[in-house]
Parts: structure tokens; sequence; C-alpha cells
């Protein structure tokens, strides 16, 4: 048992101070959400070690037909800030033929919830000075036309153009 348990650290603490290595990601038209935002989440890393790097932030909910993403972490200011990663989103909604609404990017014609994308800093500052930062998004699981996605999507505060 001390032996795995040696491994497991051995594991993590290879993950969490590999995490400088990544690059920005880019807008990516087959790109989900979710996987956009972790590798955004990966490259702006504050710190030598990030433990919340190996705990999973993506949960499918299949029943309801969307994807849940959320994630904690210490932003190194000088790597990315909220503003770059809106901007980023921004982005890869215009790619989906959509346009920002708040945190929501919708269909053209406002009837449509594509995915939900926010980061905030909550706050608080981690144990090296950076700030923690929190993303959460939204997204479904197979077609924006499903009807468990756009319930789940205005059930989660998605709201139609008048």
């Amino acid at each position: 048992m001390g032996r795995h348990w040696v491994v497991v650290m051995m594991c993590s603490l290879l993950v969490a101070c590999i995490s400088s290595f990544y690059s920005k990601p880019e807008p990516v038209l087959g790109e989900d959400i979710a996987t956009i935002s972790e590798e955004y989440v990966k490259a702006t890393r504050g710190g030598l070690l990030d433990f919340t790097a190996v705990i999973p932030a993506k949960v499918y909910h299949p029943k309801d037909g969307y994807i849940h993403y959320e994630r904690l972490w210490c932003l190194d200011s000088d790597k990315g800030s909220v503003e770059e990663y809106q901007a980023l989103i921004s982005k890869v909604c215009r790619l989906k033929s959509g346009e920002m609404k708040g945190e929501w990017c919708v269909s053209d014609n406002g009837q449509q919830p594509l995915f939900s994308a926010v980061m905030e800093l909550n706050g608080t500052t981690c144990t090296g000075g950076d700030p923690a930062s929190i993303i959460h998004t939204l997204e479904p699981i197979s077609s924006v036309n499903s009807a468990e996605w756009q319930l789940s999507a205005e059930a989660l505060g998605f709201q139609k153009a008048q």
C-alpha cells in the first residue's frame, strides 16, 4: 500500500509541475468549450504546483443533454486575464455563427443557446499571490437543437430574445 501511495503522489507532482508547458488555445470550430477552457486554465495557471490539475472538472449530464465544466485555479496575471478569456470565447462564438449576450453564445436570431461560458476572479488570493479564478461553462452534449439541451439551458438561465 505504501508503494502505491508514493506512485500516486509522484504522478500528481509530475502533472502539477508540467502544467507550465502548455500554450494558450486557439479558437477552433469543432472543439468543445470545456476543452478550450481547460487548455486556457492549463496555459495560465500560476505557481509551480497545482494539485487541482488532477481533479476532473467536466461533468456530463446525458439525461439533460449538456456538459458542465467548472474549474477553480490560481491565475498567473502575466499569462492571462478575464478579458483575454472572454475575447477567446467570443471568437469561438462567432465561429459557431453566434454572438455573445452576457455569458451566453446565442444564435443570430437570439432564439437558440449555443453555449454558456464565464470566467471570474473570486476575490481571494492564492498562496503565491495569484488571484483565485473560476471558469464555468455549459454546452450541449450533441446538438444545439436537442430538446433536452434547450430545456436545460432555459432552466440554467438562458432567455430567448423577445
